[in-house]
């Protein structure tokens, strides 16, 4: 059981997210719409979002991480496909301890997944947007961000 609730056209939860940085590159995953976005999904009852955020990468790209931080709590609200989300999320600054698999299966399809440079961010079409210009500022405190796309 996890943290979600869903009609026909509205979802709501919380999840988490990592932040997988090395190298001046990030992490992601990419949609078959050219999406790219943060590996991550719900929390379940009872685990904690540092518990939850290891088990999501271990169950998309199959490695183990250390988390090393919360960088951003995020109230995220998007439309996707004609459905209406509204997310909390908790997003991590997290450490690989191997290299992830290439390719992850999300709702029934395989997506690609790569390294992105952080200074190519700009140019994608990455979801949260905040993350683009977020992601070059990451010594600060927790921040806070509304995001509505």
């Amino acid at each position: 059981m996890d943290f979600r609730t869903q009609t026909k056209d509205k979802s709501s939860g919380v999840r988490v997210s990592a932040l997988i940085i090395q190298d001046g590159k990030i992490y992601l995953a990419k949609s078959p719409k050219e999406e790219y976005y943060t590996i991550g999904g719900a929390i379940h009852f009872g685990e904690l979002t540092e518990e939850a955020v290891q088990r999501e990468v271990r169950e998309e790209i199959g490695i183990e991480v250390i988390v090393e931080k919360l960088a951003f709590v995020v109230e995220n609200h998007f439309t996707l496909e004609g459905k209406d989300f509204h997310q909390i999320e908790f997003q991590y600054l997290v450490t690989p301890l191997s290299e992830p698999n290439h390719q992850m299966e999300e709702g029934g399809q395989m997506r690609d997944c790569q390294w992105v440079s952080l200074d190519e961010l700009e140019s994608l079409n990455l979801n949260p947007a905040f993350l683009k210009q977020a992601l070059t500022k990451l010594d600060g405190p927790v921040r806070h961000v509304i995001n509505k796309d």
